[in-house]
Order: structure tokens, then sequence, then C-alpha cells
């Protein structure tokens, strides 16, 4: 039952540290220091949120179709 639920942290995590590699990235190609990675990292963090809560929802919606005996 909790299987759904043990990677989303982690899910959370890599969305979040990719998006601020890549902006740490673009930082250093055009040297605007600290810009970007300010810019991804917040996308990262709502692109993390929307992801999680959507599979959050869906696994309760789920849950809640079962019957339970």
């Amino acid at each position: 039952e909790l299987a759904p639920y043990l990677n989303l942290g982690w899910q959370l995590v890599i969305t979040i540290g990719l998006m601020a590699l890549l902006g740490w990235w673009v930082d250093n190609q055009f040297q605007t220091s600290p810009v970007f990675i300010i810019i991804f990292s917040l996308f990262g963090i709502v692109a993390g949120l929307v992801s999680f809560f959507r599979t959050v929802l869906n696994i309760n919606k789920k849950d809640k179709g079962k019957k339970i005996d």
C-alpha cells in the first residue's frame, strides 16, 4: 500500500536538484550568476510540487475507488 508513496520525496528532490544544476550551468555559460540558478530552481520547485500533488491525488482517487471488505 505504501509503495507509490516511497519515491515521491526522491522525485521532488531530483526535480529541484536537476533544475538548479541546469541554472548553475546556464549561469556559468553566460556569466549571469545567480540569476538563472534562482529562476530554474523556482521553476523546479513549482514543477516538482505540481507533480507531487498530482501523484498523491491520483493515488488517493484510486484508493477511494476500491471497496473495503
